[in-house]
């Protein structure tokens, strides 16, 4: 009953999206849009809770359900399997999709609706191409008979909690833009004689989605740095970039949206960067679920499914970027920008973050194209990555600290010496402080730490200046852009790994500690067995500061073997240790970590959710009062 009626709202939300697309197109009255706007919200809504519901009461006659859960999985792991695979993640994908969808429908009334309607008409087309992706190569209520006494599990490594929050929050992100996207669209075709200010409604939706994209991709390396046991937080997987390219493009834009409301210039350039940020998200979608990429986060199952994405992904970008080619003229000014002032640092710095996206691009999409062509597989890693994208990063971190202080239009260059002076002498005092705790002088961690610092230092002064001219968002994220290349700088310069073999009661050293392997017990959960190592960290004093308990799993459901590391966490640096194969003759495989700093990635990414928290409060106020 419940997976027939899931199946049928599904149907029913497909109906909508439909029916919305048709009377947005022909202005049909607000009546009939309000139907379909909130009849694809409740539907949609009614077949996510649906699934879920099969979910936690493990119903095995949904296939969906037999093939990624188990009767012993913890509640939250019941929960979470909803959008751990491809199918339930889809529905994710698409109530996001319908929610975004209500929001733009809320803003609609007399003085608006065209422009309102011709986004809810994109946004429609978007919502049906989706929902018929679903229905067609991945229905998440196809039954199975006869049904299963019990499923095949869950993948070990998503049953972690941070994997539990981060697909939502990253879908925020993905699908956010997609509100940019069909606003893009609409102002595109707008007449001369239509003065809406498309960019006040775009930016709330943009704001949104940035802020939700930065945590999701945050709590994805969480996930990545305790659980994979490598002790790193990015690997350049092709999967992750699929994430940050339409962060890169989204803070680009978001930017540039602040231009177009203070100095109404760069219009056609946010217009593009809109269109070209969610197509990047749906190819992000593609390359997950074409089956072509190798990775821990992809669902590599069926490659018809990614020839559809490609497929609608090509219809979305042919279209949109015609439409932005033949339409944009009108929104193109010859307004030229003093370099040294708050718009020219804005503009040099989106140079910089295209310029970035497009090397991440390259090193992603390249090796897929030569072996679709040539069937010879070639490798592009981390040294690739490092050696491309790290100088080009660098300058625009050093504009971004200085950014936020100049003034709009023209800035006077000796007033400006004055106020970064006390900003710089903070800088150099923090980084002498930090090198003499860590007593490495490579030229990477210097440049990293002066301009972590400098970002940090400049924001902090603008901050007690209470300075009403400054968004109290932008300088909160900004604070946290500069933790977080603190935390960076930190974890990848000075970074410490020891692998070794150790038995019971052996003793090694990792920079000034020392560590014993003190005793090793078996232990059992309702859907996994373990031995957990107790290491005992002493200090240089012999004081024991920490115990430290890493597991090594095995999942019986699943046949499957995990590592679960064990961490020692303060403000300067993690104690990170995991165990691995091994017996007690021969003694256990054990890999040690000493991380300094990492702690304040996850600070600083926190505290850049914050500023974004705080930009759409701001921004949604903005447009209750939007003067139209």
């Amino acid at each position: 009953m419940i997976p027939s009626l899931g199946n049928f709202t599904l149907w029913l939300s497909l109906l909508f999206a439909t029916s919305q697309f048709i009377t947005s197109r022909r202005n049909k009255n607000h009546k009939f849009i309000s139907v379909s706007a909130i009849g694809l919200l409740i539907s949609s809504v009614s077949s996510f809770f649906l699934l879920m519901y099969s979910h936690v009461v493990s119903d095995f006659t949904v296939l969906n359900v037999f093939q990624n859960s188990h009767t012993t999985k913890p509640l939250l792991y019941k929960i979470s399997g909803v959008w751990g695979n491809h199918e339930g993640s889809m529905l994710l994908w698409i109530l996001v999709l319908t929610l975004f969808n209500y929001f733009i429908f809320k803003l609609l009334d007399k003085k608006n609706s065209v422009f309102i309607l011709k986004t809810l008409e994109t946004q429609a087309f978007i919502t049906f191409g989706f929902i018929l992706f679903t229905i067609l190569t991945s229905n998440p209520f196809e039954r199975m008979f006869p049904p299963q006494e019990n499923g095949l599990g869950f993948n070990p490594i998503l049953q972690d909690p941070a994997l539990a929050i981060h697909p939502p929050l990253l879908y925020m992100g993905y699908v956010g833009f997609s509100a940019a996207f069909s606003m893009s669209v609409a102002t595109l075709t707008l007449s001369n004689n239509e003065k809406i200010l498309w960019y006040r409604y775009m930016k709330p939706f943009v704001v949104t989605a940035w802020t939700f994209l930065s945590i999701g991709i945050a709590l994805g390396s969480v996930w990545a740095y305790y659980e994979l046991g490598w002790g790193g937080w990015w690997f350049w997987d092709p999967v992750e970039n699929a994430s940050f390219m339409p962060w890169l493009l989204g803070t680009a834009l978001l930017h540039s949206l602040i231009i177009v409301e203070k100095r109404k210039s760069l219009k056609a350039w946010v217009l593009l960067l809109s269109i070209l940020t969610f197509l990047l998200s749906v190819i992000g979608t593609f390359l997950v679920r074409s089956g072509i990429l190798t990775s821990v986060h992809t669902f590599a199952l069926d490659p018809s499914r990614g020839i559809y994405i490609l497929t609608f992904t090509a219809l979305l970008g042919v279209y949109s970027l015609v439409l932005f080619g033949t339409k944009s003229k009108k929104y193109f000014d010859n307004n030229y920008f003093n370099f040294f002032s708050k718009e020219g640092s804005i503009l040099v710095n989106n140079i910089f973050m295209v310029v970035v996206c497009a090397t991440v691009f390259l090193g992603t999409i390249y090796p897929l194209l030569v072996e679709a062509f040539t069937n010879s597989k070639i490798s592009v890693g981390e040294p690739y990555y490092n050696s491309t994208v790290i100088p080009i990063i660098m300058p625009a971190i050093l504009i971004m600290g200085i950014g936020p202080i100049l003034e709009w239009g023209k800035e006077d260059k000796s007033k400006t010496l004055k106020k970064i002076f006390p900003s710089f002498l903070l800088t150099v005092i923090m980084t002498i402080f930090i090198f003499l705790i860590y007593q490495s002088y490579s030229f990477i961690g210097i440049a990293g730490i002066i301009l972590a610092f400098w970002i940090i230092s400049n924001n902090l002064f603008i901050l007690f200046k209470k300075n009403k001219n400054y968004s109290i968002g932008m300088i909160i994220a900004h604070l946290g852009v500069g933790l977080l290349i603190l935390g960076i700088t930190g974890s990848s310069v000075w970074q410490k790994e020891k692998i070794t073999r150790m038995k019971i009661n052996d003793e090694t050293k990792i920079e000034k500690y020392n560590i014993v392997f003190n005793k090793i017990d078996e232990i059992k959960e309702s859907n996994y067995v373990a031995l957990q190592g107790k290491f005992l960290i002493y200090d240089e004093e012999k004081n024991i500061i920490a115990k430290l308990k890493p597991e090594y799993r095995f999942y019986p459901i699943t046949n499957n073997f995990t590592t679960e590391a064990s961490i020692d966490t303060n403000l300067f640096r993690d104690l990170y240790i995991v165990l691995g194969e091994g017996n007690l003759n021969d003694g256990w495989v054990v890999r040690i970590y000493y991380n300094p700093l990492v702690m304040w990635i996850w600070i600083g990414a926190f505290v850049i959710f914050l500023g974004g928290i705080a930009s759409i409060n701001i921004n949604l106020r903005k447009l209750k009062i939007l003067p139209l």
